[in-house]
């Protein structure tokens, strides 16, 4: 399947000298770390051959543009690598529920579950609802304060990206974030 990536360029000098890019836990925010190993705990049970431990790689179905916004900090030097990569090496999510998960905030289906949730944040299943990001039939079938799925906006993770799965390397300097 073919996928994208942006990364830093040093990163891509490290993926041709070694061979293989993998995640790492030191570029991940201090209190993003405890949603990055549930979300490698639904690799280790979704993609064949993985095993925790290894921090995952971002891609995306849809072409990413250089010239967008928020991509790495502004001034960084970046490339946007078109890869291919066998789609059961892939886990997909919804980039905007996922944040769900990022906040520690469960998936609600409906306002009546949200409602729920805020009457005893303690004692409801957060944790438990957070699989539904997976799950894009329900997404395309509710609309909460997220909104409904964008298929633009679906995203995957990889547990390691090889040189022989890039197609093309477009290089650019990150423009920053918008605000």
């Amino acid at each position: 399947m073919r996928v994208y990536t942006v990364q830093r360029l040093d990163a891509y000098y490290k993926m041709r000298e070694q061979g293989y890019l993998s995640g790492e836990e030191k570029f991940v925010w201090e209190e993003f770390k405890e949603p990055y190993k549930w979300m490698m705990s639904q690799m280790e049970k979704r993609i064949p051959g993985y095993t925790s431990g290894t921090y995952p790689i971002w891609v995306w179905r849809r072409r990413v543009n250089r010239n967008e916004s928020a991509l790495l900090p502004k001034g960084t030097k970046g490339v946007i690598l078109t890869l291919e990569i066998p789609d059961e090496q892939i886990l997909w999510s919804d980039f905007e529920t996922w944040h769900s998960v990022l906040s520690s905030y469960p998936v609600t289906k409906s306002e009546d579950e949200w409602e729920e949730f805020l009457k005893d944040e303690e004692n409801f299943p957060v944790e438990d609802t957070w699989e539904r990001i997976f799950d894009f039939e329900l997404l395309r079938s509710i609309e909460d304060s997220w909104g409904k799925l964008d298929e633009e906006w679906i995203q995957g993770v990889t547990p390691r990206i090889t040189v022989d799965m890039v197609r093309k390397v477009t290089r650019f300097i990150a423009k920053g974030t918008k605000h």
